[in-house]
C-alpha cells in the first residue's frame, strides 16, 4: 500500500477529513504529475479544494490530528478489552467452583450419599455450567475479534508514522509518552468498572490480576514451576460421655482407624491436608465448610465427600457395643481394632481394609484395589469382595463367602465353628487350612489349575483330573463339619490340615 492509498484509506474510516487528506495528497504529489494530482483528488472530493487555502492547516498539524485519532481509537479499544477480560475471568472463576461443586455431588453419589434433593441440584448446576461454557465462548470469540482490531490499529499508527517520515516531519518527542498516559489512565478506571453476568458473575476486577488455576501457586526457584498449593493441620475432635452406637464416616481421600480405650467420650483425631487455595478463609474454616460431622446420643456421622480433602481420622471410642459402623472411602485405608461390634460395612475403592480383634455378627468389605485382612476376631458371617488384591482371613468365622477377580485367597481356621467357607476367584489360588479335628465336605473345582489337596482321612466321592477341567469331591465325618466350595479358573487350590 502507497501513501496515497494509505491516505485514502484513513478518509474512509473517518480518521481524517477530506481537506486534510487534499493536504497530504498535493505536498505528496509536488514533483509529480500534475494529470496524477488532479486523478488523486478527485476520489476524495475536489470540490473542497477551494475552501483548503482558507483552513489554515499545515502538514504538521494534520498528522498530529491523525495520531491523535489513532490513540483515541486504541485507547478505547483497549478499554473494551481490559472489560471483556474482567468478564472471562469471572466467568471462569464461577465455572471453577460449580465443577468443583458437580465432583463434590459425584463423589457423594460414589459414597452412596446423594439425597434426591442434592440429586437436583446437580442436575440445575450441570445446566448452569453449560450456560456459563457457552457464554465464555462467545465472550472469548469477542475478544479475539477486539484484539484483531487493536492490531489493526497499531498497524495504522505504524503507517503513519511512515508517511510522516516521507513527508519529513517529526514526531514530537513526548507523544508516545503522552498517549501511554491515556491509556494507562482509561485502563485504570477498569477496577471501578466491574460488570455482573447474571446471577453467576458477581467476581470483581481483581481477577484480572490473576490468570492461573486456584489450585496452582508460582514458587521461586531457578525457574517458575507450577506446584500444587497444600495447607495442612491436626485437631481433635472431643465429645464427652458419648452413649452413641450408630457410626458413620464417608470420605473421600485418606486413612480411617477405629479402636477403644478405657474412656467413655467419644475422641477423634483429623490430621487434614487442605490442596488449593483457601480464598481468605483458615485451612479449619475450609475443612468445616466442606464436611459434615454430627455427634449426637446415637450417632457419630464424619462426612467429608470432597477430593480436595485428605483426611486422616482416628477414633478413639468407648469399650462398649456398636450396633452398626459403616465406612465407605475412595481413597485410602480402614482399620479396625478391638470392637465389638453388631453389623460392620467397609468399603474402599483404592486401599487396604484390615479387621483385627473384633467380634461381630457380621462383617461385610467391598473393594476394588487393594487387600484384605481379618486377623484374631470372632465373626459370625464374613462376606469379602475385591477386584485386584489378596483376601487373608485367620479367625474364628462361621460363615465366608469371599469372591476375588484378581488376587488370592487365604484361609486358616483353627476352631471348630467353622462350618461354611465359600470362594470364587477367577485369576488366583485359593488356600484353606483347617483343624484336623473339624469335618469336611467338600466340592473344588479348576480349569486351568490343579488340585493338592493334603487333607487326612478323607473319602474321595468323584474326582476329575483332565487338563483343562479339575474337580473333587470329597468328605471326612466328624461331629463339627465344615461344608467347603472352592472355585478358580486360572489358579490352583491348596488344600491342608493345621499344623
Amino acid at each position: 500500500m502507497n501513501e496515497r492509498e494509505r491516505i485514502l484509506d484513513l478518509v474512509k474510516k473517518g480518521i481524517l477529513t477530506t481537506d486534510e487528506a487534499l493536504v497530504l495528497l498535493e505536498n505528496i504529489a509536488t514533483e509529480k504529475d500534475e494529470k496524477l494530482i488532479d486523478n488523486e483528488a478527485k476520489q476524495v472530493n475536489y470540490k473542497s479544494a477551494e475552501s483548503q487555502s482558507k483552513t489554515g492547516y499545515n502538514d504538521s498539524k494534520v498528522l498530529e490530528r491523525v495520531l491523535e485519532k489513532l490513540a483515541e481509537e486504541e485507547n478505547r479499544k483497549s478499554v473494551e478489552y481490559d472489560e471483556l477480560t474482567v468478564e472471562i475471568q469471572g466467568l471462569r472463576q464461577d465455572i471453577r467452583e460449580i465443577e468443583e461443586q458437580l465432583t463434590v455431588f459425584d463423589t457423594m453419589e460414589d459414597l452412596d450419599t446423594l439425597t434426591p434433593e442434592k440429586e437436583a441440584e446437580r442436575e440445575q448446576l450441570k445446566k448452569d455450567l453449560a450456560y456459563l461454557k457457552e457464554t465464555d465462548i462467545q465472550l472469548s470469540n469477542d475478544k479475539a475479534e477486539l484484539n484483531e482490531e487493536l492490531k489493526s490499529i497499531k498497524k495504522e499508527r505504524r503507517d503513519a508514522q511512515e508517511t510522516e517520515k516521507i513527508l519529513g516531519f517529526d514526531i514530537p518527542k513526548d507523544w508516545k509518552e503522552q498517549t501511554n498516559q491515556k491509556i494507562n489512565h482509561a485502563s485504570g478506571k477498569v477496577e471501578e468498572a466491574g460488570k455482573y453476568f447474571g446471577d453467576f458473575l458477581k467476581k470483581t476486577v481483581d481477577a484480572v490480576s490473576s490468570t492461573v488455576s486456584d489450585n496452582v501457586e508460582w514458587k521461586d526457584v531457578n525457574i517458575k514451576v507450577p506446584g500444587v498449593s497444600s495447607h495442612s493441620f491436626t485437631h481433635e475432635f472431643l465429645y464427652p460421655n458419648s452413649t452413641a452406637t450408630l457410626i458413620d464416616v464417608k470420605v473421600a481421600n485418606g486413612k480411617v482407624k477405629f479402636k477403644t480405650w478405657n474412656q467413655p467420650d467419644v475422641k477423634i483425631v483429623a490430621n487434614i491436608k487442605f490442596y488449593g487455595k483457601l480464598n481468605n478463609n483458615t485451612p479449619f474454616e475450609a475443612f468445616i465448610e466442606r464436611s459434615e460431622i454430627v455427634v449426637d446420643e446415637e450417632n457419630i456421622s464424619f462426612q467429608v465427600p470432597n477430593k480436595r480433602l485428605s483426611c486422616e481420622l482416628d477414633f478413639y471410642l468407648p469399650q462398649h457395643l456398636f450396633d452398626h459402623v459403616s465406612v465407605k472411602m475412595l481413597n485410602g485405608d480402614i482399620k479396625v481394632e478391638d470392637m465389638l461390634l453388631g453389623d460392620i460395612f467397609l468399603k474402599s475403592t483404592n486401599g487396604k481394609m484390615k479387621v483385627k480383634n473384633i467380634k461381630a455378627t457380621m462383617l461385610e468389605v467391598e473393594g476394588v484395589n487393594g487387600d484384605i485382612q481379618v486377623e484374631d476376631s470372632d465373626i459370625v458371617d464374613f462376606i469379602g469382595q475385591t477386584v485386584n488384591g489378596e483376601l487373608i482371613s485367620k479367625s474364628v468365622i462361621e460363615h465366608t463367602n469371599v469372591s476375588l477377580i484378581n488376587g488370592a485367597v487365604k484361609v486358616t481356621s483353627n476352631d471348630l465353628k467353622t462350618k461354611k467357607i465359600k470362594a470364587t476367584v477367577v485369576n488366583g489360588d485359593i488356600k484353606v487350612s483347617l483343624a484336623k479335628q473339624a469335618g469336611i465336605q467338600a466340592d473344588c473345582q479348576t480349569n486351568f489349575g490343579s488340585i493338592k489337596n493334603r487333607f487326612s482321612n478323607i473319602d474321595i466321592l468323584k474326582e476329575k483330573k483332565e487338563r483343562m477341567n479339575q474337580m473333587v469331591e470329597f468328605v471326612r465325618q466328624d461331629d463339627n463339619m465344615v461344608q467347603l466350595s472352592l472355585n478358580t479358573t486360572t489358579g490352583s487350590i491348596y488344600l491342608k490340615d493345621n499344623d
